[in-house]
């Protein structure tokens, strides 16, 4: 039994965790759920070994463990697998699964044959199909996920931890882990669950522990709660309105166009996109869908192909030629590719506009800065202490908020969207779904790559689902639901 007593957690004047008690059985699984900042993640690290606790006990099989770090946990059989990869992402897969017991020769140098038939063996045991010499930076990320996952499953945990481990998985991966899950469960590993999908909670979790600002307030059998009643609990009030907003007339004008978009990973991309349309991209994780909104803006580079925006080329794409003919690209890992988590709420918004904020001596104004940033946290209802505030500081959902309030303040005429609401809470994404609704019925046009197959039914007018770097089928009308988006996924044009 792993049972975590009386746990209170402070950081500095926030109180993240005040008198929470959960536990969970061998051979079963808890979800943890409530929205950013609720003190999930904050409770998982401490059972981790990553968080010390101001006051509580964590127990495991009826003795206190004393945890201070996670070397300490993983003495214990616990195991972490957190949204944030600890991959090393400069080495190889094979390197990063054995990065500490790595097979040696007789001479004390790594035994490269037998690194390798390791690796291969317990990819193999957990069907994960990737090269054991391909770099890990090389790989998609949700496959750079399922690799971190394996790496803590292959050291046969008697406790797993996972933290919004399903974020970056699209629907066949999240599966894999459904069945890997129940495979630990009949070894009898106790697993802690967070995601803020809810199929996904009812799907892996015997039972389930509601938390809202740091508080325990509610544990149930997840057969005996619906997700109204959790929604409720994490927000203290009950869901009145629609998670999607009307999806808006597009208009007939045509605001970018893209031919036979080439590259290692693209073949042959068409695609047009209307002002004012939601067009979405849906399909397996690691089919070019992210490679594609990275070539649109330039930051991937092209063999081949043709961008025109209202008419006009856009020649050798670059990220500053794009910004300049009016896109803007959010990312799918906004902590490695979007924010600067050592400056300021306030410096990260106006990164991408400091242009238009500079005086004549090329100074920026620091007035106009700050009503700029006081503005945009009101707006965008960001929870913050103010602009002056360290962006690390910030829950996951108000971390991305700020980022996608970055570009809008570009005020773009295209918004290319990457797994935008990976890892946020319902009330995030019900906020980031009516501002993209928002702008669209303004006469933007918006890209959007979503790993959630729901989500792009509820807010995209057209999917367009990639499989092997290609556009494999075409849905509009009727035919954008969930289910056809997967039999695309999986069948490509013969779904269609």
């Amino acid at each position: 039994m792993l049972r975590l007593s009386d746990i209170d957690k402070s950081y500095g004047a926030t109180r993240a965790l005040s008198g929470v008690t959960v536990e969970a059985a061998p051979g079963t699984v808890l979800g943890l759920v409530g929205e950013n900042g609720a003190g999930k993640s904050t409770l998982m690290k401490v059972a981790g070994g990553a968080a010390l606790a101001d006051k509580g006990t964590v127990h495991l099989g009826g003795q206190p463990l004393g945890l201070r770090t996670t070397h300490d946990a993983q003495a214990h059989g616990i195991v972490s697998v957190f949204q944030e990869l600890t991959l090393l992402r400069d080495l190889s897969v094979e390197q990063n699964l054995f990065l500490t017991d790595a097979p040696t020769t007789p001479w004390g140098s790594i035994d490269g044959r037998a690194l390798r038939r390791k690796a291969f063996g317990v990819l193999r045991d957990y069907a994960l199909d990737i090269p054991p010499q391909a770099r890990v930076a090389d790989l998609p990320l949700g496959q750079q996920q399922m690799l971190e996952i394996v790496r803590a499953v292959a050291r046969k945990p008697r406790v797993l931890l996972l933290d919004e481990a399903t974020s970056a998985l699209g629907a066949a991966e999240v599966q894999w882990l459904r069945e890997l899950v129940l495979r630990l469960k009949a070894e009898g590993t106790i697993t802690l669950f967070i995601s803020h999908r809810w199929d996904e909670v009812v799907s892996f979790c015997d039972s389930v522990a509601v938390l809202r600002n740091g508080e325990l307030v509610g544990l149930a059998k997840t057969s005996e709660l619906d997700e109204a009643e959790a929604v409720r609990l994490m927000t203290g009030r009950a869901p009145t309105e629609e998670a999607f907003p009307a999806k808006a007339i597009a208009s007939a004008t045509v605001a970018l166009s893209a031919r036979e978009l080439s590259s290692p990973v693209l073949a042959g991309v068409n695609l047009e996109l209307k002002a004012g349309e939601i067009l979405g991209l849906g399909g397996l994780v690691g089919q070019g869908q992210g490679h594609l909104l990275e070539a649109l803006f330039g930051a991937h580079r092209l063999d081949g192909g043709v961008v025109e925006l209202s008419g006009g080329r856009l020649e050798r794409p670059t990220p500053r030629k794009a910004m300049r003919a009016g896109l803007a690209y959010v990312p799918q890992e906004r902590k490695t590719q979007g924010l600067l988590l050592l400056k300021s709420v306030g410096q990260n918004l106006t990164l991408a506009t400091l242009d238009r904020l500079k005086t004549l001596l090329g100074l920026v104004d620091a007035g106009a800065e700050r009503d700029i940033v006081d503005a945009a946290i009101a707006r965008e209802q960001i929870r913050t202490r103010g602009g002056h505030e360290p962006i690390r500081n910030l829950s996951g959902g108000n971390q991305q908020k700020v980022l996608l309030e970055r570009w809008l303040l570009t005020k773009p005429s295209i918004l290319l969207l990457n797994d935008v609401t990976r890892g946020v809470d319902i009330g995030t994404k019900r906020h980031i779904y009516d501002v993209i609704a928002g702008i669209a019925r303004d006469g933007v046009g918006v890209i959007w790559y979503s790993t959630d197959a729901r989500e792009l039914v509820g807010i995209a007018h057209r999917v367009l689902v990639m499989l092997g770097g290609r556009v494999a089928a075409e849905l509009s009308g009727d035919d954008v639901t969930a289910d056809r988006i997967v039999e695309a996924a999986v069948l490509g044009g013969a779904a269609a």
